[in-house]
């Protein structure tokens, strides 16, 4: 089936439209759940604060994941989400986010 920009554009928009309250929720969750998380952490004296921000955000991600798969009739919308070592990554790439944006933010604000 040849993919063209009309098809990937109604998929999205479908999907927005059948899902977007769920994959709203899917995505507030997590993050709520892990801003209780960090609030409590925020306080550890033994943890830094950039390894707390990977900490957090690979939190985050690996919710992510398990919430898609979990709320979304137990289907793997995130493709790299099959296989244990794809996971693996997307929580890695979520944590690598959290460090890159810590340094971002106090080199900026700074």
């Amino acid at each position: 089936m040849p993919v063209g920009i009309k098809i990937v554009f109604e998929v999205l928009i479908s999907d927005f439209i059948n899902l977007g309250l769920l994959l709203f929720l899917i995505l507030m969750i997590p993050v709520g759940i892990s801003l209780m998380i960090s609030r409590y952490t925020s306080s550890l004296p033994f943890i830094s604060d950039s390894v707390r921000y990977f900490l957090i955000s690979a939190l985050t991600m690996w919710l992510v994941l398990i919430g898609t798969v979990e709320l979304l009739y137990e289907t793997e919308v995130i493709a790299g989400n099959r296989t244990g070592i794809g996971t693996f990554f997307h929580v890695m790439a979520g944590g690598l986010s959290g460090g890159i944006f810590y340094k971002l933010r106090y080199k900026i604000f700074a």
